[in-house]
């Protein structure tokens, strides 16, 4: 059983690329210049993976100056970040 879902918002996203710079599973994109995360699914607003273990994810989203990146934590429903 997967224990967190990692989120980016792109409507929120503005490329800045911190996230990009503290975790390689970050990448900008050539086209929108917006943050994606490696082996996520598109969602409505973004981007959606979930995942057993947090690598770097945290600090990513801990860093986004945007708040553009969730975390949720599956077994209590808890949104971390």
């Amino acid at each position: 059983m997967t224990k967190f879902r990692v989120e980016i918002d792109h409507n929120v996203c503005q490329g800045f690329g911190a996230c990009v710079e503290l975790c390689s599973n970050f990448k900008l994109s050539d086209e929108t210049g917006k943050s994606h995360i490696e082996g996520a699914k598109k969602v409505s607003n973004g981007e959606a993976i979930e995942l057993d273990e947090l690598t770097c994810h945290k600090k990513a989203a801990e860093a986004c100056p945007f708040n553009a990146i969730h975390i949720i934590n599956l077994e209590t429903n808890e949104k971390l970040i």
